[in-house]
């Protein structure tokens, strides 16, 4: 099996209006991050080739420091082109992440299988799988999730394109409560006080629905810009919460 391989940089700014997935309201912040990615993808000799990324990145947070972090992962995988116009992906992955408020630091493994379809010129559309088991440093902050989703997308010209997508996922998730008389007896588990909310945060199964919508440019070979904007919703016993989040980016290919 034959790939090439390049690397990848970038920086974005971003924000978050519910950053610590309060069922109260929950906390916004602005972020700035950057990442470093060895990135390969088949030579398309043959049906089948290498692909996968390894990447370095770090966040940092404006008002809420002890989210802050560094995370660390490697996705090898395969590559199967059962067309011309159609190609599917599977690949584990595992990442190691370290964070300011330590009781977040983790690791987690997992796979992904990924489908994406050339629709004539312009269109194109995709599906994806993905399982992750997050194993963290204090239990209320671990989590294993599936999700699926799909997307549609344009090339308007060479440069530029636009997408939008659709993502579901249930696994457990940190979830934070101003006050411990919201939690009625038997919901959720692993409760804790988080210094770095400021308040009780619970672990419970949940059910997230993530619209998404995205546009970019290439501005040359290697130099590209990109906008991305999600809102989700989070549904438990606990309530429900919404989040709007989105991020400006730029990023340059070697």
């Amino acid at each position: 099996m034959n790939a090439f391989a390049a690397w990848e940089t970038g920086a974005a700014a971003g924000f978050d209006s519910n950053i610590d997935r309060s069922v109260n309201g929950g906390e916004s912040d602005t972020y700035l991050t950057a990442y470093a990615s060895l990135i390969w993808e088949p030579s398309g000799e043959s049906r089948v080739g290498w692909s996968g990324a390894a990447t370095l990145e770090g966040t940092s947070f404006a008002n809420n420091s002890d989210l802050n972090y560094a995370v660390i992962s490697i996705s090898p995988g395969a590559t199967y082109f059962p067309h011309a116009l159609w190609r599917v992906n599977i690949s584990p992955f595992f990442e190691a992440k370290v964070v300011n408020d330590s009781d977040q630091s983790a690791l987690a493994f997992g796979g992904q299988v990924s489908m994406r379809q050339q629709i004539g010129k312009d269109f194109y559309t995709g599906q994806y799988y993905i399982y992750k088991d997050s194993r963290a440093d204090v239990e209320t902050y671990s989590y294993t999730e599936h999700v699926i989703g799909v997307f549609l997308g344009v090339n308007w010209t060479e440069a530029v394109f636009s997408e939008v997508g659709y993502e579901f996922s249930r696994g457990d998730s940190f979830r934070t409560v101003n006050t411990r008389s919201t939690i009625a007896s038997g919901r959720g588990k692993h409760i804790i006080y988080s210094e770095a909310f400021g308040t009780d945060v619970i672990r419970e199964e949940v059910d997230q629905n993530a619209i998404g919508v995205s546009a970019g440019i290439d501005w040359n070979k290697s130099l590209f810009s990109y906008i991305v904007y999600t809102y989700t919703t989070i549904n438990g016993d606990l309530g429900s919460s919404t989040s709007h989040a989105g991020s400006l980016g730029i990023g340059y290919r070697f």
